[in-house]
């Protein structure tokens, strides 16, 4: 019985406190907060910060022996904001799992060499590397793209974490430049609610009539109703009034147990069917027949409107808007408590559904 006690104790995950806190135009180090004793902090800072976090990771694991992972991020939240560090500090330690090196997917090509007759260049393709940031939460699982940090820190992704002295390893990736890596955080205390998801979607039903997948094959919707696909968007007036090519269309898929998919239309034939009557979603999409469809649509001046109000107390990752200028922008330094997420052009994914129509979010508040 003693034993029986003892091995159930032992597989109880604890929880953990936290403390959350996101700084735009940061001019301080980063410091550790007052009100926790933490054992790990889970750091996402926008490239032109990266410099002063990768000090301030040395140092918080090497004099305080911190567990530390840091990522470079395109944003912060909340809307987009392209200079910022946001940070997660916890009393308990955090999983890491799978890491993936970048050199193992940024090799060099090998130089050629001269015949002695023709030159050879010394040109070096530019090339970008898909990095994400795999983050487990008890809530959901969450993957979160990264900034191409090459004018920084001449890495193509800026990623890697460090653990206390106790737990180094071995062969780990411990303190390795990498592009993958997946980290699964501890129970938090408070808890995290719902999510809840923002976008600037505007429903195309016109009916109450469900629309049901009467044809289809792998991400090809080919008919709805038994009627061609494209025929609903042709005959759609909201959408059709807007006459507008820049305008965006978005479907809902429910399955048979009613989870929810989320796509983007990103082909019609000949301005949604005069030469064909399917509608081409997303390629990840996987069609089946019986399946629930929404329709929406983002017109242009909503794409890229963020929720401009500024919430404490939430996680909260976001698609962020294209960036129309380049450059530095003058900001004032704005410290957020109870605020931790990140942003990107190319969105994220949460719970296996992806989220990419500019202006979009999702937001798990806590008490």
């Amino acid at each position: 019985m003693l034993s029986l006690r003892r091995r159930l104790a032992t597989s109880i995950t604890p929880s953990a406190a936290f403390f959350a806190r996101t700084t735009v135009a940061p001019n301080t180090p980063i410091s550790i907060p007052l009100n926790l004793q933490p054992k790990s902090v889970l750091i996402l800072a926008t490239p032109q910060n990266l410099s002063a976090t990768i000090e301030s990771a040395i140092n918080l694991n090497q004099n305080e022996n911190l567990q530390v992972v840091v990522a470079g991020v395109e944003r912060v939240v909340p809307n987009g904001v392209d200079n910022g560090v946001s940070e997660l500090w916890m009393n308990e330690l955090m999983k890491i799992g799978d890491s993936v090196l970048l050199s193992e997917k940024d090799k060099p090509a090998p130089l050629r060499e001269s015949d002695g007759v023709h030159p050879v260049g010394a040109k070096v393709n530019w090339k970008n590397v898909k990095a994400s940031l795999e983050l487990n939460l008890k809530e959901m699982s969450l993957s979160l793209p990264l900034a191409n940090t090459a004018f920084y820190t001449s890495l193509l992704s800026t990623l890697f974490y460090f653990q206390p002295k106790e737990l180094v390893t071995a062969g780990s990736s411990v303190g390795q430049t990498l592009c993958g890596l997946t980290v699964t955080l501890p129970n938090l205390e408070p808890l995290l609610n719902k999510a809840t998801i923002y976008d600037n979607w505007t429903a195309l039903s016109t009916s109450e009539e469900p629309l049901v997948v009467t044809k289809c094959t792998g991400n090809l919707l080919k008919g709805v109703n038994k009627l061609p696909a494209s025929l609903f968007l042709e005959k759609n007036t909201k959408l059709m009034s807007l006459a507008s090519k820049e305008t965006k269309v978005y479907v809902k898929i429910y399955d048979k147990l009613g989870v929810c998919k989320r796509y983007e239309v990103i082909a019609g034939g000949g301005g949604w069917g005069a030469k064909a009557d399917l509608l081409a979603l997303s390629p990840e999409a996987k069609l089946s027949i019986g399946d629930r469809v929404e329709f929406f649509m983002v017109a242009p001046q909503d794409q890229g409107k963020m929720n401009t109000a500024v919430v404490s107390n939430q996680f909260l990752f976001e698609c962020a808007a294209e960036a129309k200028a380049y450059g530095e922008k003058s900001l004032s330094t704005q410290t957020v408590e109870n605020l931790f997420g990140c942003g990107s052009e190319s969105g994220f994914v949460a719970a296996n559904v992806q989220h990419t129509s500019p202006g979009e979010s999702l937001s798990m508040s806590y008490n």
